[in-house]
């Protein structure tokens, strides 16, 4: 299994409106960009859309419980 750091990490879905997400996880940004191309079903609400981030630039989602996100 490749370590990766936080750093890399981003959560999926980072909501535009900063709604909180019933289940959230971290993604690196590849992962992000193979799950927009196989059309995910969170990925039109999310502030890492390529859409979005095109029509508005990148944001800084506010996560609230991110500390608390689970990875298994």
């Amino acid at each position: 299994m490749t370590d990766v750091t936080n750093t890399n990490l981003q959560m999926c879905p980072s909501r535009i409106d900063a709604a909180p997400v019933l289940f959230a996880h971290k993604v690196t940004q590849g992962q992000c960009q193979d799950r927009q191309r196989g059309s995910y079903h969170k990925c039109f609400t999310c502030a890492f859309n390529n859409a979005y981030v095109a029509k508005h630039g990148k944001t800084v989602p506010v996560l609230a419980g991110a500390e608390r996100a689970q990875v298994g």
